[in-house]
Order: C-alpha cells, then sequence, then structure tokens
C-alpha cells in the first residue's frame, strides 16, 4: 500500500486539470492530454477509457471528502483507484503499469515509497492550495444538497470539473511541479523523471520548466525521514 498518498494526489490533480460533464469533460480531456502529452496510443487507450477511468474514481473521492489523511481514507482511495484502473485495463495498460512498477522499485526500496510521498504532502497540500479548497467545497455542498438523488455523483463531479476547468493550464501545472519537486532529493527526482519518460511524450515534457530546471534537495540516494 505504498502508493496510497501518491494515488490520491493523483485523482485530486486529474480533478483540477478537468473540467464539466459529457462535452465539456470530454473537451477538457482532450486539452489535458495534450497539454501533458501522455502516451494514451502506447497503452491501446482512448480519451473514452480516460472518461470511463475518471467516472469510476469519481464516486469515492466525493465520498472521502473532506480529505482526512488517514490511513484507513488513504486505503479506501487506493483499492478503488486499483479497480478502476483494471476497468480500462488492456494489454497495453498492464504491461506499461508492470513496466512502471519495475522502474520505480529498482530506483525507490518499496518500503521508502510511503515516506516518499510523507515527504511531499505538505507541499502538495500547499502547493495545490486554493483550487485544492474550492473543489473540494464545491464537491461538499453539492454532496449536501443532492444526497440520494440518482446522477448525484456525475452531477458534482460536473460541478468541480468546470470549476476545475480556470486551473488547466501549463504553467499551473509546471508551477505546482516546481513546488514540489523542493521537498524531494535529485536522487528522487531522477526516479521521477524515468516514470514521466514512460508515460510522457519527450517532446512535450521537455517544455515543462519542472522537466528541465526544478531544484530539488541535495542527494544521490533516496531516503526516508528519521
Amino acid at each position: 500500500m505504498g502508493y496510497n498518498k501518491l494515488t490520491f494526489f493523483i485523482a485530486i490533480s486529474s480533478l483540477i486539470a478537468l473540467s464539466c460533464a459529457q462535452t465539456q469533460r470530454d473537451k477538457a480531456i482532450a486539452k489535458v492530454l495534450k497539454m501533458t502529452g501522455i502516451k494514451l496510443s502506447d497503452y491501446q487507450l482512448n480519451e473514452k477509457t480516460v472518461v470511463k477511468g475518471l467516472q469510476c474514481i469519481e464516486p469515492t473521492i466525493i465520498d472521502i471528502l473532506p480529505y482526512d489523511g488517514t490511513k484507513a481514507t488513504d486505503d479506501k482511495l487506493y483499492q478503488a483507484g486499483m479497480k478502476c484502473v483494471m476497468t480500462v485495463a488492456t494489454p497495453g495498460t498492464i504491461s506499461i503499469t508492470n513496466n512502471i512498477k519495475s522502474q520505480w522499485d529498482g530506483c525507490i526500496k518499496p518500503s521508502n515509497s510511503t515516506c516518499l510521498a510523507a515527504k511531499v504532502k505538505p507541499k502538495a497540500m500547499k502547493a495545490l492550495g486554493k483550487p485544492y479548497n474550492e473543489l473540494s467545497t464545491i464537491a461538499m455542498k453539492c454532496r449536501k444538497n443532492n444526497a440520494g438523488q440518482s446522477g448525484m455523483y456525475e452531477k458534482c463531479a460536473n460541478k468541480v470539473y468546470e470549476k476545475g476547468l480556470a486551473y488547466a493550464y501549463k504553467d499551473y501545472v509546471d508551477q505546482t511541479c516546481l513546488k514540489l519537486a523542493t521537498a524531494i532529493n535529485l536522487a528522487e527526482y531522477n526516479c521521477c523523471k524515468k516514470i514521466v519518460d514512460i508515460v510522457v511524450k519527450k517532446d512535450v515534457s521537455g517544455k515543462y520548466s519542472c522537466y528541465l530546471s526544478a531544484q530539488p534537495q541535495a542527494g544521490n540516494t533516496p531516503t526516508c525521514p528519521k
């Protein structure tokens, strides 16, 4: 379960990066995928499968708000995330998932993954700051006002995406990444870059300051705080 907290931040970042329902969500996904350069075709995926995966995880994210940071909540997110990954799994996604896990475990000991997430978490919450608070508030208010109604999760997710579109631009993603990079050391940063190289097109990643000139802490070995 070493990746639980990272799974949470990936999920929240996905919400921040996207916009509203059917047409708006689809347009936003297309925009974000182009902006981030994710190599969907390499994994035998398309935009529709991304929508399917997000729709799968949205109810869990909405249900756990406000996020309390406990192991029980992280486990719930992790389990839901793994289930949703399987809903869009293809031979390509399974292959790439195994490749990522192999590369990550070879770079950062599995036992260190949890504390790496713990090191990044305070910076992540601060970096997400206003967007996280705004989107969480929207989701919780909508959940309360529409409790028990059919389609509640879709409606509330759409409201979050609609507001989140304001944050779906390159500089915001880049600056957030630069802030997070200061929470880890050079060795950990280079491990993360290895994963980026697997999933992101080089001509896109090379346009981000975070990929080229981030300023992580000194250190040639992935470490955990004592």
